[in-house]
């Protein structure tokens, strides 16, 4: 079931336009940031690596709260840095786009029928959840590669330390995009029509959003944990307790929407 999910992604007309999207924006993305690099460094006192560095350890203690992290994440380049925290913020638009019709397009076809009777339907729940997450991350890391040749080409870091910190930042997006993947395929089975279901997905997530900012605003930190991409400053952490406790959120957050779908499919007649 994942392998068709991916095929059937790449074959389709929307998935090849939202990988070419992808790639389009990633090093449109890449050549302003390095634009916007070069225009602080520039401005710089002190506009050297070693300064570059120095500055960007301040900055990154500062808005992690731990020295330890802020010297870690100082020798990233700035570039992979950028899009990381770029590629968190705009991946959940990316999963809604395609995986809003993963369950409701075979429930409106009736194709689900014929796969409920070759499989268990719990299992069809989780192989449609780990396709949408295989193509995500496939487009995300096809994104990210070529941000990573554009950075070599250019100059901005060694090949060496570019390819070991984009690939560590790539995989620290998979956990997240883990769970927005999971809470796609939850609200895609609950509906027949595919736009029901994109719209739903949309407002679920916008939902999620709200609650997040309704947190930060009167500190009440559980309520931000229900957004996904409040676990980025946890899973970029240096220190294992807290990498490792945002590994596990991400992964009771995935369980819990893939659950619940599996539930709720396995109980609905189709």
């Amino acid at each position: 079931m994942a392998q068709r999910e991916l095929r059937k992604s790449f074959r389709s007309a929307k998935g090849v336009v939202l990988l070419f999207l992808s790639l389009l924006g990633g090093t449109a993305a890449t050549l302003i940031l390095a634009w916007i690099q070069q225009q602080v460094r520039d401005r710089l006192p002190d506009p050297s690596p070693e300064g570059m560095q120095a500055a960007r350890e301040v900055a990154l203690t500062a808005a992690f709260g731990d020295p330890m992290t802020g010297h870690s994440l100082a020798l990233a380049p700035e570039v992979l840095l950028a899009v990381f925290f770029i590629t968190v913020s705009l991946t959940p638009l990316l999963i809604s786009l395609l995986g809003f019709d993963s369950v409701a397009g075979d429930l409106q076809h009736k194709t689900v029928r014929y796969w409920t009777l070759r499989t268990r339907r719990a299992s069809y729940m989780v192989g449609k959840w780990l396709g949408v997450w295989a193509t995500v991350s496939a487009i995300t890391l096809t994104m990210h590669a070529v941000i990573w040749v554009v950075c070599i080409v250019r100059g901005e870091a060694p090949a060496a330390t570019t390819l070991s910190w984009g690939a560590r930042l790539w995989l620290i997006t998979l956990p997240m995009s883990a769970a927005w993947c999971a809470l796609t395929t939850f609200v895609s089975s609950l509906f027949k029509t595919p736009i029901v279901a994109l719209l739903a997905t949309f407002a679920s997530f916008f939902g999620l959003w709200v609650v997040y900012l309704l947190g930060l605003r009167y500190d009440i930190t559980a309520l931000t944990y229900a957004y996904p991409n409040t676990f980025d400053r946890f899973l970029i952490h240096a220190r294992a307790d807290r990498w490792m406790t945002g590994l596990g959120a991400c992964a009771l957050m995935t369980a819990l929407y893939v659950g619940a779908s599996s539930l709720i499919f396995t109980k609905r007649d189709v």
